[in-house]
């Protein structure tokens, strides 16, 4: 540690610069390199990590990713932005699949029903509109531009 200190004092006195300069030049490198290390990994990044809301049955979804697993999964009222209701208490009625429905409701739009989606209760819808999102990555049409 002495040693690199009287290295760094010897380069300061050299080019007649102060010591404190010295002392942060490679600090401030090593924080120059850590961000554009991060910057080239974020341009690498694969583009479908930005894809990250989209319209399904005419409700707004949103999604974060956690390696190539879509979480944190939920519905939103697309015309206040505000966080949905789920209805799936028919799911428990019936046993037919044709009757099985799972409403999306809106309290702040005064208890409205802005979507639905046929054939299950919460956990199909969920895993519907997942399928719906792997379909949209896998064949490249999602669009990470648009804002919902």
């Amino acid at each position: 540690m002495n040693m690199a200190l009287a290295y760094l004092q010897s380069l300061a006195t050299a080019y007649n610069l102060p010591f404190v300069l010295v002392l942060l030049a490679p600090i401030f490198l090593l924080i120059v390199l850590i961000f554009l290390l991060y910057f080239v990994w974020k341009i690498f990044e694969p583009r479908y990590k930005l894809y990250v809301s989209d319209l399904f049955y005419g409700v707004i979804w949103r999604w974060s990713w956690q390696g190539d697993s879509v979480v944190d999964l939920w519905c939103f009222c697309s015309t206040c932005k505000q966080m949905l209701f789920v209805d799936d208490e028919n799911c428990k009625t019936t046993t037919k699949l044709h009757e099985k429905n799972t409403f999306f409701v809106c309290k702040t739009c005064g208890q409205k029903e802005v979507g639905r989606i046929k054939g299950g209760d919460r956990r199909y819808a969920l895993n519907m509109i997942k399928r719906d999102i792997a379909a949209k990555v896998r064949h490249k049409t999602f669009d990470i531009y648009t804002k919902r």
